[in-house]
């Protein structure tokens, strides 16, 4: 019987989350702008920059950034969406001045699936 990725790579899958929460660095809410990370191109580059690795630790195909033949506006917002998702982190998002501003939260009685 296959081992499924989140049971085989715990530690990795959370050093990933771990590393894209820095990136899109939280403010003290836990929650970080739109705005901020679309003009950020160090960060956006820094994300992309984790898919091969991400591939490993993690089944990436439900998520538009890793298809081959599926273009994203925001591939970088994708990918921290769709990870920290199967790890259980759960978004909010809410309508600012001119951007969206999104809170994540960790919830720990969600089983990981993926």
């Amino acid at each position: 019987m296959r081992v499924k990725l989140c049971e085989k790579y715990k530690t990795e899958r959370e050093d990933i989350c771990n590393r894209l929460i820095e990136i899109v660095d939280l403010d003290d809410n836990n929650s970080f702008l739109l705005s901020e990370l679309d003009q950020n191109t160090d960060k956006q580059n820094a994300i992309l920059a984790m898919k091969d690795e991400i591939k490993k630790y993690f089944a990436c195909s439900e998520i538009s950034a890793f298809k081959p033949n599926m273009e994203s506006k925001r591939p970088y917002l994708n990918i921290v969406r769709g990870i920290l998702r199967k790890q259980g982190y759960e978004f909010f998002s809410t309508n600012t001045k001119n951007t969206k501003r999104y809170l994540i939260l960790r919830n720990n009685s969600v089983n990981e699936l993926n």
